[in-house]
This record gives structure tokens, C-alpha cells and sequence, in this order.
């Protein structure tokens, strides 16, 4: 009688919503402990996998902050694997659901990783005016959430490091943009990160303002900061950030030799990670070293 006695139970329970809502509550919790390990590894992929599942199971349990969260992480996911479309509409998914929070912080989460993907969306356009409407909203988002930061109670230098790091990123990614309100958004960044240890923010930062530098032709600046960088950088990623920089100031000081070198350390990284459009910069990057050789 006992084996019947369980398959019956088994069966009550698919209709048991509170199974239902404990089964939904161990998938995201699941998640989220995951979610650490799986982001220090670099495994991307997989997070979207268990995150699509995590996210089905937050809606399906009504818990708005869990998939506001899970909505935030996969942002960024999509966006390491350079799928922008995708990676907007769970910003905006964030973005509607946070706004009716009473702690703020996840909508500025969702506000500065738009401001992102604007950026990343800009180099996407053929026409300059549709190019620079794109970039214009990258700034004007990341200015909405510095505003909302500066209003809030919110003490949180993590967070408002984020945000400055992106408001110089939309303005430096920008040919036309202003390249030295980029370079003071990067050094508010900085020592944002650098008071919480926030130890790979202050490598992704520095590698920004490397970038600055060559911009305006501060060669040895932005070489000391590669130098600096290589021997803290512990994620793939990052290593492929700067492979990527060095390829280019080689390439500026002609030095095409070592740019062709650097550049294809950084592709082989590229692929490694599933990074495409990080791999067709540095594709693009190194048909142009080679081609000057």
C-alpha cells in the first residue's frame, strides 16, 4: 500500500500550489547562489540557462523583486555576449518593475545598464544622426540615475561608481563626444571603487581612461596603465580588455609587430568567452595592424 500511498501523494502535488511556489523559491534560490560562481568563472552561457529558468519561476511565484534582480544579472550577461536586443528588454523589464520599489537602487541598476546598451547600440547605426541620437540617450540615462542617486538616501559608493563609469563610457565611446567630462566621470569612478576594494571596477576603469589617454595621444599614460593593470587582472575578460587597448596604442606607435601579437592573444580570448562583438573588434583591429605591416 505504501509505494501507491506516494505516487498518489506525488500527483496531489502537482496541483499543490504551494508546492508549486516551493518548487519556484528552490530554482531561484538555486539561482542565485549559482550566480556567483558561475559569473567568477566567466560562464555566461550557463547563467542564461539557469537564468531563464530562475526568471520563469519569479514570475510565476508573483515575486517582482527576484525577477527585478534576475532581470538585472541577465542585462549584463547578454551584453558580455554582445546580444544588445536582448539585453535591452530585460533592462526595460527591470526598469518597469524596480520604479515601484520604495529602495531605488535596483532602478538605477537598470537605468545605467540602458545607458550601456545605448552606447553598445550606437556603433550598430550606419547613419550619423541616428548614431548620435543613440549616444545622446546613453548620457542623458546615465544622468537620470546620478540625479536619482544624488536625491535618494542611498549610500551606496558601488552603485555610484557604476553610474560614472557608464556616463564616461557614453561619452568617450562617442567620436564626438567629450572626451575630458569621460575622463572626470572615470576618475569619480575610481574612487568610488577604490574606497569598497572594488578591485576588478578599478581594473575595468583604469583600462577605460588607458583608453582616454590614447585618445588624446598621452601614449605613455596609457601604457603605464596597461602595465599597471596586467598583473592584478585575474578574469579572462578584462585580460581581453587590455589585449585589446595594447593592440591599439601599439598600433599607434607603430608598432605593428606587437599589435598583430597582442591582438591575436585578445581573439583567441574573445572566442574563448563567446565575446562576439568583441571578437569583431579585434578581428577588425587586426586585418587593419596587418594590413600596415
Amino acid at each position: 500500500m505504501s509505494k501507491y500511498w506516494i505516487k498518489f501523494t506525488c500527483i496531489l502535488c502537482l496541483f499543490c500550489g504551494n508546492c508549486l511556489a516551493d518548487t519556484a523559491n528552490d530554482i531561484i534560490e538555486t539561482y542565485f547562489i549559482n550566480f556567483e560562481v558561475l559569473a567568477k568563472s566567466e560562464n555566461w552561457k550557463e547563467i542564461i540557462f539557469q537564468g531563464t529558468g530562475a526568471l520563469e519561476s519569479a514570475k510565476m511565484s508573483n515575486s517582482a523583486h527576484d525577477e527585478a534582480k534576475i532581470c538585472a544579472q541577465l542585462t549584463s550577461t547578454t551584453f558580455y555576449l554582445g546580444d544588445y536586443t536582448q539585453s535591452l528588454i530585460y533592462a526595460r523589464r527591470c526598469h518597469e518593475l524596480s520604479e515601484e520599489f520604495t529602495d531605488q537602487s535596483l532602478l538605477i541598476r537598470a537605468l545605467y545598464l540602458e545607458s550601456a546598451i545605448y552606447r553598445a547600440l550606437a556603433t550598430k547605426n550606419k547613419e550619423e544622426q541616428a548614431r548620435q541620437i543613440s549616444y545622446l540617450n546613453a548620457v542623458e540615462i546615465a544622468e537620470e540615475a546620478s540625479l536619482i542617486y544624488s536625491k535618494s538616501d542611498i549610500n551606496d559608493l558601488n552603485l555610484k561608481g557604476k553610474i560614472y563609469f557608464n556616463l564616461g563610457a557614453a561619452h568617450a565611446d562617442n567620436p564626438q563626444g567629450d572626451i575630458e567630462k569621460a575622463a572626470n566621470c572615470y576618475f569619480t569612478a575610481l574612487e568610488c571603487f577604490n574606497s569598497v576594494g572594488a578591485n576588478d571596477d578599478v581594473i575595468r576603469t583604469s583600462i577605460r581612461l588607458g583608453k582616454v589617454y590614447l585618445l588624446q595621444k598621452k601614449y605613455e599614460l596609457s601604457q603605464q596603465i596597461i602595465n599597471e593593470v596586467r598583473s592584478q587582472i585575474a578574469s579572462e575578460r578584462l585580460a581581453m580588455h587590455v589585449d585589446y587597448l595594447e593592440a591599439q596604442l601599439k598600433l599607434a606607435v607603430n608598432d605593428t609587430e606587437y599589435a598583430i601579437r597582442i591582438a591575436k592573444r585578445g581573439l583567441a580570448r574573445a572566442k574563448t568567452l563567446g565575446a562576439k562583438e568583441d571578437e569583431s573588434r579585434l578581428i577588425s583591429l587586426l586585418q587593419l595592424a596587418e594590413d600596415l605591416s
